[in-house]
């Protein structure tokens, strides 16, 4: 567990410690100041995963690492995550060293949406649907008539 926003200062300081450390990173868009930003923050704010050789292992300089709060606790015991969640985990990171969580907008038909570029930037329509992994089809009224348009699903945001 990591004091806000200081997930990688732990975590550096934890490789640095020679401890096995993962910390799961999103890309995500945000509009921040007016604007759609790419972001990369932590999947989990606050939390890290540390792998430890024994349960016996000493633990204490872990709780006094800069920017770790303490280890999570249930009770007397620390849970175990198991390695096939951190393995898929760490398998969906891309180049970047993190998982892109940018496709994976959750809109569902005739939910409204705005167009945030290209030649439609600032048109609002209708979510229709996805074509491929990169597209989707929304309705625009255009010149007093619904038509399906084409576009990156990148390119589209929830109104």
């Amino acid at each position: 567990y990591c004091k806000p926003r200081q997930e990688s200062r732990a975590h550096m300081h934890l490789l640095n410690q020679d401890y096995h450390s993962f910390l799961p990173l999103v890309r995500t868009r945000r509009r921040i100041r007016g604007r759609d930003r790419t972001c990369v923050e932590p999947m989990f704010p606050r939390y890290l995963f540390i792998q430890l050789a024994d349960y016996r292992e000493d633990w204490g300089p872990i709780r006094s690492t800069r920017g770790v709060v303490g280890l999570v606790r249930l009770g007397e015991e620390v849970p175990v995550v198991p390695d096939e969640l951190i393995s898929e985990l760490s398998l969906r990171h891309d180049d970047g060293g993190a998982i892109d969580l940018t496709a994976y907008q959750t809109l569902k038909q005739n939910d409204p949406v705005e167009v945030t570029a290209g030649p439609f930037a600032g048109y609002q329509g209708l979510y229709h649907a996805k074509t491929g992994e990169q597209r989707a089809v929304i309705l625009l009224e255009i010149l007093n008539r619904q038509q399906k348009v084409q576009i990156a699903a990148q390119d589209i945001k929830r109104a």
